[in-house]
């Protein structure tokens, strides 16, 4: 990391850290479901309840419970997890410091907008990979604890959980440099994330094994270039400023 971009890097990491809601919204959501909501399903698959054949809506062929934890639950966790932390701590700094008109501070420096921007995906970046990657942790040992692990699975979550990050942290940049308000900021933000899961759902269920979840992670790997080529193609000031 540059000269220039050290000193924007802290000052977006200790904004981050200045706003507690943010901090603790984007904390709680991959709590709840990289840990609770796993812990329950695993609750119940070992009470039982998970013996029956489970017919998946895309398929006709039966699953047990174990086989739709290990290959569609945990990934669609996972992505929802990883999605949510950057988008909403990236909103917070995008949006909060257009409101707060600090940004107008930074024109008579000699930075670039791509300063800025990068500085922010960055603080933005390590702040998701803080939060998830220990949590994430954390399910890969209940997950294992209780048998329904694998190392082979664990690579797989891992690249799509890193995957998942850095699309949310990108597609939350054009959001910003698209969407004047917050209105306009949430339909778009619902078109760029809303679509993930439903076609991963798709991916899951109509392939077998790890190679799902490999894929999963792939394809969002080329929208986060996408999103990020397109973020710089758009980046100007003006646009930081009120997103037009």
């Amino acid at each position: 990391m540059n000269n220039r971009l050290k000193p924007l890097f802290r000052k977006e990491a200790r904004q981050i850290m200045r706003s507690k809601r943010t901090v603790l919204a984007a904390a709680l959501v991959p709590a709840l479901m990289l840990i609770f909501v796993t812990g329950g399903d695993i609750v119940t698959l070992r009470l039982g309840f998970g013996s029956k054949p489970i017919y998946l809506l895309s398929s006709s062929h039966a699953v047990s419970g174990t086989y739709l934890l290990r290959h569609f639950t945990l990934p669609v966790l996972i992505t929802i997890s990883a999605l949510v932390t950057p988008s909403i701590v990236m909103g917070d700094v995008l949006f909060g410091e257009r409101e707060r008109r600090t940004l107008d501070l930074l024109v008579g420096l000699p930075i670039s907008a791509l300063d800025v921007v990068l500085a922010k995906l960055a603080a933005v970046l390590l702040f998701a990979l803080s939060v998830t990657i220990p949590l994430f942790a954390g399910n890969v040992i209940i997950v294992s604890t209780f048998g329904y692990g694998s190392v082979s699975q664990t690579i797989a979550l891992c690249e799509l959980m890193l995957a998942a990050i850095s699309y949310s942290a990108t597609s939350a940049l054009i959001i910003a440099l698209v969407a004047g308000e917050a209105r306009a900021a949430n339909i778009v933000s619902g078109l760029l994330l809303g679509p993930i899961v439903p076609l991963e759902g798709l991916i899951l269920t109509s392939m077998k094994g790890d190679a799902a979840i490999t894929i999963s992670a792939a394809g969002l790997a080329l929208l986060t270039c996408a999103a990020l080529y397109r973020s710089i193609q758009l980046l100007s000031f003006e646009r930081l400023y009120g997103g037009t």
